[in-house]
This record gives structure tokens, C-alpha cells and sequence, in this order.
């Protein structure tokens, strides 16, 4: 699968590319260092057992960023649920308010969750990350492999690096109120 997204930094066309085998990551780094470490000793597992999918972002022939996705689910709260109902937070399209709509009643709901995503360390505050997210969102709408109203992440939230703000800015917002380990669930509802 090839898709393409623009910078706003730049007039070259980015390149999205499906990639089976981390190998073609093997001269990538992020600069954070648990993550360049989970790329480089551990991704390969995970594609292998089928847990996430690669893609590859290219500027020409030189990899700048990747990102995984995955299909998962979306537990989302009474208070959340009423939230959307009432307007306080975004509402998928077409899904009644109703609170007894079958809908609202389901305990959980199917989302496409970006596993990981990091932008090369030399390109990174160039808004490669936001085309990224909004490339992704074009396609999870637009793409039977994946499926439901909702996008999902773990952002990344250490001592070294917080991923919080970032997602914050591509129009993510909290699951929950805590970090859960060094992560905080985010999701971001998808536009079809």
C-alpha cells in the first residue's frame, strides 16, 4: 500500500510504504532511546507474530519516520459516553444520542491503535509527526483493513520524552485521567 502526505515544511511528497521485515529500519534512530531500542531488538518479533503492521514514511528514498497499526478495542466510560451524549466531547458521525441505543450499551468499541510511531531524529519539529497522524486518519476512514469510529494510542509519558502534548495537538484526548506505567490512553474519533 502506497499513500502520500505533504509537509508543511516542505514540497516533496511524503511516501507511505507497507514494509514486512524492521530490517529496513536498521540505519533508524528517534532518539529516545527505549523506543530506538524496541525497534531495533524487538519490532521484528512483533511483526512476525502478527501484532502490528509497519509502514515506512519516506522523503525520496531516505526513511524519516514509521509508524505500526494495529486493530484493538476502545473501553470507553459511563462518564465518557455521557460526555459525547451531551455534547462536552467529540461524537463519532451518524451515532445517535440516545442513551439507550444499542450503541452506547456496547462495553467495548473497535478502534485502529497506532502501536508506535516516531519521526528520525534529524526531522523531527518539521510536522512530519502531524502528517503523519492526519495521513493515518485519511486512511483508517477510507480503508477496509481497518475498522471502527475511533483511533487509539499509548503516548509515550518519561522522564526523557512525552508523547502528551503531541497527540494533544493532533486532536487526541485522554481515555482516562492517569498515566497507566509510561503510557496515557488517548483516542481521536475517526471522520468517514
Amino acid at each position: 500500500m502506497k499513500l502520500s502526505g505533504s509537509s508543511q515544511t516542505s514540497h516533496k511528497k511524503l511516501t507511505f510504504e507497507r514494509a514486512k521485515d524492521s530490517s529496513v529500519l536498521s540505519n533508524f534512530s528517534c532518539g529516545i532511546t527505549a523506543l530506538d531500542t524496541f525497534i531495533h531488538n524487538e519490532l521484528q518479533d512483533y511483526l512476525d507474530m502478527g501484532s502490528c503492521n509497519l509502514f515506512t514514511v519516506k522523503d525520496d528514498d531516505i526513511i524519516v519516520a514509521m509508524f505500526c497499526l494495529e486493530n484493538s478495542n476502545l473501553t470507553l466510560s459511563d462518564s465518557a459516553k455521557e460526555n459525547m451524549r451531551e455534547g462536552r466531547k467529540p461524537i463519532p458521525e451518524g451515532i445517535p444520542v440516545s442513551s439507550d441505543d444499542f450503541y452506547w450499551l456496547k462495553p467495548m468499541y473497535e478502534a485502529t491503535e497506532i502501536t508506535y510511531l516516531a519521526v528520525s531524529f534529524d526531522r523531527q519539529h518539521n510536522h512530519i509527526g502531524s502528517t503523519i497522524i492526519e495521513t493515518i486518519m485519511r486512511m483508517i476512514g477510507n480503508h477496509k483493513e481497518y475498522t471502527g469510529d475511533f483511533v487509539i494510542v499509548r503516548a509515550l509519558n518519561t522522564k526523557e520524552y512525552s508523547a502528551i502534548p503531541f497527540y494533544r495537538k493532533c486532536g487526541f484526548i485522554p481515555a482516562t485521567a492517569e498515566v497507566e506505567g509510561a503510557n496515557l490512553f488517548m483516542y481521536r474519533i475517526v471522520k468517514k
